[in-house]
């Protein structure tokens, strides 16, 4: 898989198309069910362990040619995701002052303190404590030999430790249950801000849209982040805590090549014998078959950073 959206033959792989091929199957899982389900606008909000990935799809994906990765810019092509630090396992804490969320991630081991593994307070724990996470219906797979159930107990605990602190260095008293109100507010609302960022902010009316909502902690938090954007319509898809590799078994084996071209359009000569020469190369890994060809020509305003891109005609 790639972060391009599509699959690639082993010997015409390369690691740094790969980058971001977790988040690229989910968009492309996304957007399958989104059409299955008979819409073709829809937002992708895939909410993980540690981070929260949200996408947008109108009929066709979004790509960019340039991304930065725990700061390091890569020039390759990936689908368009944008991700914020709130996942099921961001640590929630007191920092003296305010409740905070994130950007920390307990992981997956020690992971959330229900694990019962030393974890720290996290966003499942929040669900735990208000009935949203409830250990009976999960498998008995927690604890340092992975055969006990959730502890809602060590939880409880946690918050009342919690509570205790608060009202000592603030002298104000918050019952538990309002601490973990108040965590999953502050979650919610930067996984909202991330989804208007995609959506509002580039012209794009939420209230058009399904929100397809998947990935392990997705479904407990998708009604109060539609709520938040405006979006009427949340689609949960059977395979949500999979949609990501759903995706990938659904992704076409799929080339990209590139080729600059600095000039101005009205004086770029030869521009369609290059496109066709660019297509064929693109086109040698695939092994024939029926293949579809797309030439898009990414454009920019002379002075300008970002491009536009333009089917190729």
């Amino acid at each position: 898989m790639q972060s391009n959206g599509g699959l690639a033959h082993a010997d015409s792989f390369r690691g740094r198309d790969a980058v971001l091929s977790g988040p690229a199957g989910g968009v492309v899982g996304m957007a399958a069910a989104a059409q299955r389900a008979g819409f073709d606008h829809a937002l992708g909000f895939d909410m993980g362990g540690t981070s929260t990935d949200v996408s947008h799809y109108a009929g066709a994906f979004e790509r960019t040619n340039e991304t930065v990765v725990a700061g390091v810019r890569l020039s390759a092509p990936m689908l368009q995701v944008h991700t914020v630090a709130a996942g099921g396992g961001s640590i929630c804490f007191f920092d003296g002052a305010r409740l905070r969320v994130g950007p920390h991630s307990a992981g997956a081991d020690p992971g959330p303190a229900c694990y019962r593994r030393g974890g720290p307070l996290t966003v499942t724990d929040c669900n735990v404590l208000l009935g949203r996470v409830q250990p009976e219906y999960f498998p008995a797979i927690f604890g340092p030999n992975a055969n006990q159930p959730l502890d809602a107990e060590i939880v409880r605990a946690k918050f009342a430790e919690l509570c205790a602190e608060i009202e000592a260095k603030t002298g104000r008293t918050l019952s538990p249950n309002d601490a973990a109100e108040g965590f999953l507010r502050i979650a919610n609302e930067s996984m909202a801000e991330a989804i208007k960022k995609i959506s509002i902010q580039r012209g794009y009316n939420p209230v058009e849209y399904a929100l397809v909502a998947f990935g392990g902690a997705g479904g407990q938090h998708a009604c109060a982040v539609a709520d938040a954007v405006g979006v009427k319509t949340i689609l949960l898809h059977p395979l949500a805590g999979v949609l990501s590799a759903w995706g990938i078994g659904l992704a076409d084996v799929r080339a990209v090549a590139e080729e600059t071209v600095e000039e101005k359009l009205s004086e770029a000569r030869g521009l369609n014998r290059r496109a066709q020469a660019l297509a064929l190369r693109a086109a040698e890994p695939l092994e024939g078959g029926n293949v579809k060809t797309i030439i898009t020509a990414n454009l920019k305003y002379e002075g300008a950073d970002s491009t536009l891109p333009i089917r190729f005609a």
